[in-house]
């Protein structure tokens, strides 16, 4: 199941042929390993009579993804991953269909957050509508209270009316497009940055490397007497 497929024609593999996620080749390289080998090794801690037992069971699945990753004894690696599934295929068949604590967690989070986001879009929309009637309501009462008192024709008031609500709904309608717009060209924008993403190799240029140098009392070396002992020799030379 861990064993990387590879094509007979080019004898290029699945791993090498597929592009890098991560700057680092071998953390790549891990990382499609254990994903691979975790649909096998994908028992839960139920499926062990003891915590000890699981615990032993975690760790070789740990030996396992570093000998792939390091091609350390591949072919009794290999060799132990079938038997291992030949041996739970029950359990690893049954357990595909399940999920384990931590992703239980997530799906919990994730459902709450949908919920979360549920109730504030219908307590928006709620109080939009609160304020929608409310104004609706005045208007109203004003427009009775100007058909009453004003000496205006009822027509030209109510066309003037008529055409405020058809300003509103066309300005309504197209704050709804250039929303739509806005939300179209960010998708879009967001796309070509993923698209132009590079995730190859960084090559990166190290200086010299760091040499230490021990530290000497009073900042005495060798060379200090040397230069002594050779001024010294030739003190002679100066005296003319």
């Amino acid at each position: 199941m861990s064993k990387i497929r590879e094509c007979k024609k080019c004898k290029s593999n699945e791993y090498t042929n597929k592009q890098l996620i991560y700057d680092d080749p071998l953390i790549d390289k891990e990382t499609f390993l254990r994903r691979k080998l975790r649909k096998v090794y994908n028992l839960k801690q139920d499926d062990f009579e003891t915590l000890k037992e699981f615990g032993d069971y975690q760790e070789r699945f740990e030996t396992l993804v570093y000998n792939l990753v390091f091609e350390t004894n591949v072919n009794e690696t290999n060799a132990e991953i079938q038997a291992f599934e030949e041996k739970n295929k029950e359990k690893i068949d049954r357990n595909k269909r399940r999920l384990d604590d931590d992703q239980k967690w997530i799906e919990d989070q994730l459902r709450d957050e949908r919920q979360m986001k549920a109730r504030m879009t219908e307590h928006m929309e709620t109080d939009a509508r609160d304020k929608e009637n409310a104004t609706a309501v005045t208007d109203t009462r004003k427009i009775m209270d100007e058909l009453r008192d004003s000496n205006v024709a009822a027509e030209v008031i109510l066309d003037r009316e008529r055409k405020k609500q058809i300003e509103k709904e066309l300005e309504e309608k197209e704050e709804q497009e250039k929303r739509k717009r806005r939300n179209k060209e960010m998708l879009q924008t967001r796309k070509r940055a993923a698209e132009n993403m590079s995730f190859n190799t960084v090559i990166r240029i190290a200086g010299r490397a760091y040499l230490h140098q021990d530290l000497i009392a009073g900042g005495y070396t060798s060379a200090l007497g040397c230069s002594r002992a050779l001024f010294e020799a030739r003190i002679d030379l100066f005296a003319f």
